[in-house]
């Protein structure tokens, strides 16, 4: 679902205890796109690996080629590292967002950079490699009034690393839903994305034995759900288990998983993202993907349950 470009669904304003922040202006339906920002200007990683001077230099010569409105914009951005690297440097290093993954550099957003953070966020954030733009997408039904957040670290890690990274990297403690529970359930929510680390890990050295990954895929997604978490990872997770029956010539299940991955994807991203075109071309036919067949091919192919919503599909497709 995409945003109505003649209507804004966001403001940015004040925000109690975090400076300048992003709210909804109407209720916002999961899967909507809320912003698509191109940057306003890109930093390449070959240019960040070389060291901050080689930074320093590359955004004082990209600072040069914007208009004045674009340089206050860009002044007025928060920085969170105060006085330890040069303004420019400080600004970028605390709002640039990495495009794509692995990143091809970061990119600077005047307005999606005012987004805060959350460990569970309601949005997802995604570079867009085919419209060169910086996309957000409610993962959630986000209510007017509501602040759109994003994640500001990678998926998985336990309260006291995100509390850790988020204070070194961004200087404040976080005090968002997730890191505000109570302690019982926090060690709960830590030891369900303690797991979904590890099957995440090994969810492909399951190698010919399908039945086993499924079952991790399935668990993981499970766990997901129960960490009311909803994120890239979950079309990621599809797509794992539909390389498994892609590599076992199983067309009735690889069809039906690349088909899941992508309605996921399409929520996330977009209709327009890399990934998606890619799993739409796999969904037309799963046999292009390149290890189709890899475990051997099946004499025999099985067809699916009429009944998508069915016990009896679920049961076939997980092989349970």
């Amino acid at each position: 679902m995409a945003a109505n470009n003649q209507q804004r669904l966001y403001d940015i304003v004040p925000i109690p205890n975090k400076g300048t922040g992003v709210i909804a202006t109407q209720d916002i339906a999961k899967g909507t796109r809320i912003m698509a920002e191109k940057p306003l200007f890109i930093v390449p990683t070959n240019v960040m690996e070389r060291g901050n001077q080689v930074v320093e230099k590359h955004l004082t010569e990209k600072l040069k080629t914007l208009d004045k409105d674009q340089q206050r914009a860009f002044l007025s951005l928060h920085n969170c590292h105060g006085t330890t690297f040069s303004p420019f440097l400080a600004i970028c290093k605390t709002n640039m967002l990495g495009l794509g993954s692995p990143p091809v550099g970061g990119g600077l957003f005047i307005e999606a950079s005012r987004i805060n953070h959350a460990c569970n966020p309601n949005t997802q954030n995604s570079w867009n490699s085919r419209i060169s733009r910086e996309t957000i997408h409610a993962v959630r039904d986000i209510k007017k009034g509501e602040e759109i957040t994003i994640s500001y670290i990678g998926h998985f890690a336990p309260y006291v690393e995100r509390q850790s990274i988020l204070k070194i990297k961004f200087n404040f403690d976080c005090a968002c839903e997730l890191c505000s529970l109570p302690p019982d359930q926090r060690r709960a929510s830590d030891e369900r994305l303690a797991t979904i680390h590890r099957l995440d890990q090994a969810i492909l050295s399951a190698g010919s034995n399908v039945q086993l990954g499924l079952g991790m895929v399935r668990r993981m997604l499970s766990l997901l759900d129960d960490e009311g978490t909803y994120n890239s990872q979950v079309y990621r997770a599809y797509y794992d288990a539909f390389q498994m029956m892609a590599a076992t010539d199983d067309k009735a299940r690889a069809g039906e998983l690349i088909r899941m991955a992508l309605e996921h994807a399409r929520t996330v991203e977009g209709n327009d993202s890399e990934t998606v075109k890619n799993f739409e071309r796999l969904a037309a036919n799963p046999t292009r993907h390149m290890a189709w067949g890899l475990y051997g091919r099946k004499k025999t192919q099985e067809t699916a349950p009429a009944d998508k919503d069915s016990r009896a599909f679920k049961t076939w497709l997980w092989m349970e």
